[in-house]
């Protein structure tokens, strides 16, 4: 298991270590109209000044209009045509030689100057072309050149020959060949400059205090992507790729640690690690596509909804940590790390405090609107106290839109998570304290008193989980199926006996005790029959713990003189290890010792709740419970008030006239 865990923290390191983009971090941030605060700056190696995207795309743009196309000539399709008019014109006797001679001149010329298609003409009206005429090329004006339309008007204005006679004989000869312009654009873009000059090794960047201009800013910026190319490569490439491996490793070794020593209940296995390595991979892998795409934001990425899920699945201590480690990652891939970890970590810690055991899917929704609403607000703070002015750029802030409609759409695969890891989230827990569920149904009809007492205990186990902050919900689902097993035999149990008959007063205490004790067992029995999570199931195997069953204990020390086997009247366990099984364990004991007093007075119900929580005290049934003895004291108090309440005294109401009780005695 050890080595599962270790393969697992060392794959999950070089996985994110690996999607990280490998340029590396500069610890400056700047912006024009800003004083330079640090030191001053030299170059430490020859930095080319980069043009700012703006220029660069308007030389592009200035490149591309100056551009000549080329048309390529097909002489065959001249000389063929030409070919074809001088035989009609020789089989028309009608026309003398000189004419047919000056209308075969006049079609030579207009081939000679080019017929090209209507479209390509269009394209280029009022610029320079290139023919290609042999391999050979010369210049010309598009508008120098024929289309079959101008051509006809040309030969009729000329040499007055009809257009719809002209028109058989006008074939475009001049083509636009689109691969070779391609080519030429793409070898005209590579000769464009991307650089304005250089500053050389040894020379001011930029001094300590200066007033940073458009044009320092642009070295700035030049330097940062100079500085991150060259330490991306190399020997300097593999320390970088060498030191953030180690950072993801003391990260994962962290996490780990943090979650088998903080919260054991929940990390004893293996696969939920697991699922908290997939989520920091998923949003690692979601980091490393935005940073790669240049229209997107890294804000975008929905990373609060980490802290939901492991809220929703764990406790308040694992969403905390998990929230820090993520957004840690995260602040891995971007060069403004600290507004980001700022951001997203208030956003992380935002939601915990909100939807903190949603009862209501409402409360997903509040949460979301919290953690858009607080993340906008840091965001636009940190863009005043960047650039001193309220006059910013606030378009980044729909990014946060966006990210809350992930983060809805991520919540929504919970129910995906607990079957493929077997967790169980409130919502889940919530379905299950519906008493209309088959198993709770089957326990009110065959043993009505245990499931009375289960509902008891219920209402007492949530009161004291929210008293401690502990989960309420999962203390009221677990409560209710505590006892589910006592439907075997249900009438052994004081709860459903009718009458004064009790069968175990035929049975010797050592029988009874077996009997009382297989409840435990056959609760896991059919707890695992209804496949009921594991989580329930810990509230049927140790609300008992391995305390001892004293009645019966004591019986058999009385019929006998002593015990041969004390075993036989202790509980299996084992002992409650969550907070909310050992808060089931005092409820549902005082819950049950309370239906046997004779007086309902506050001292006496006070004084039971005491007696018996500090039996269990004394017994060490709660000593590897995550309880403090302030919470213990505090769960006791709310017993004592709750059975109070529902043991209150009440008047006792008269059956005749004349027994109504005086003003004064009421």
């Amino acid at each position: 298991m050890m080595l599962r865990k270790i393969g697992l923290m060392l794959g999950v390191s070089l996985l994110i270590t690996l999607m990280m983009p490998r340029r590396a971090a500069m610890n400056f941030n700047f912006a024009p109209g800003e004083t330079w605060d640090e030191e001053t700056l030299v170059a430490p190696f020859d930095v080319p000044v980069y043009k700012e995207a703006e220029q660069l795309n308007a030389e592009r743009k200035a490149l591309m209009e100056e551009f000549q196309p080329v048309f390529r000539l097909d002489p065959v399709v001249g000389e063929t045509q030409l070919r074809t008019l001088r035989a009609d014109l020789a089989a028309n006797t009608s026309l003398s030689d000189n004419r047919r001679e000056a209308i075969w001149r006049a079609f030579r010329q207009v081939y000679a100057r080019g017929v090209v298609s209507e479209a390509d003409r269009a394209a280029y009206t009022d610029r320079m072309v290139r023919i290609d005429s042999a391999h050979v090329l010369s210049g010309r004006f598009a508008a120098d050149m024929f289309t079959p339309n101008t051509a006809m008007d040309y030969l009729q204005q000329t040499e007055g020959i009809d257009p719809q006679q002209a028109a058989r004989y006008l074939t475009p000869s001049l083509v636009y060949d689109r691969s070779l312009n391609a080519r030429l654009r793409e070898e005209l873009l590579a000769r464009l400059s991307r650089t304005e000059g250089i500053v050389r090794t040894g020379e001011v960047i930029v001094q300590k205090g200066q007033l940073i201009d458009r044009h320092t800013a642009t070295v700035l910026t030049s330097y940062r992507r100079e500085y991150e190319n060259r330490l991306g490569r190399g020997i300097s490439g593999a320390v970088l790729f060498l030191s953030r491996f180690l950072i993801m490793a003391a990260l994962m070794t962290l996490s780990y640690v943090f979650f088998t020593y903080f919260s054991q209940n929940h990390f004893t296995a293996w696969r939920p690690m697991l699922f908290v390595f997939s989520l920091y991979v998923v949003m690692a892998g979601l980091m490393a596509l935005v940073v790669r795409t240049q229209f997107l934001s890294p804000y975008v990425v929905p990373l609060p909804v980490v802290a939901v899920l492991l809220l929703a699945f764990f406790d308040t201590r694992v969403a905390i940590f998990g929230n820090i480690s993520v957004v840690l990652i995260a602040s891995l891939f971007v060069r403004f790390s600290f507004e980001f970890f700022t951001v997203e970590f208030l956003g992380g810690i935002t939601a915990i405090f909100v939807i903190r055991h949603a009862y209501q899917r409402h409360r997903v929704f509040r949460a979301v609107g919290a953690v858009l609403l607080v993340q906008e607000l840091i965001y636009v703070a940190l863009l005043w106290m960047k650039q001193g002015t309220l006059f910013v750029d606030y378009s980044g802030m729909l990014w946060f839109v966006a990210s809350a409609f992930l983060m809805l759409a991520f919540y929504q695969l919970i129910y995906i998570f607990e079957r493929v890891f077997g967790f169980v989230s409130d919502i889940t827990l919530l379905e299950l304290s519906d008493t209309n569920q088959p198993l709770l149904l089957q326990l009110a009809e065959k043993a009505p008193g245990t499931f009375q007492h289960s509902v008891q205990v219920a209402s007492l186990a949530e009161s004291a989980a929210k008293e401690i902050g502990a989960n309420p919900l999962l203390a009221r689902a677990g409560a209710l199926y505590h006892d589910v097993g006592k439907m075997e035999n249900p009438f052994y149990f004081v709860e459903n006996q009718t009458g004064n008959f009790n069968p175990h007063s035929m049975l010797s205490p050592s029988q009874s005790a077996a009997i009382v004790r297989s409840h435990v067992t056959e609760g896991i029995t059919l707890a695992r029959k209804h496949r009921l999570p594991a989580v329930i199931q810990e509230f049927i195997s140790r609300h008992h713990g391995t305390s001892k069953m004293y009645y019966f204990y004591v019986e058999e020390e009385r019929l006998h003189g002593k015990v041969e086997h004390p075993e036989e009247f202790v509980y299996p366990g084992p002992k409650p290890v969550r907070r909310e099984v050992a808060i089931c364990m005092m409820a549902d004991s005082v819950e049950a010792a309370s239906r046997s007093l004779a007086n309902y007075d506050r001292e006496t119900i006070d004084e039971l709740v005491d007696r018996i929580i500090d039996r269990q005290i004394a017994e060490h049934q709660l000593s590897q419970a995550d309880l403090s003895f302030a919470e213990v004291t505090r769960i006791k108090e709310l017993f004592k008030t709750r059975l109070n309440n529902i043991y209150h005294g009440r008047i006792s109401y008269p059956t005749s006239p004349s027994e109504t009780p005086s003003p004064a005695a009421v």
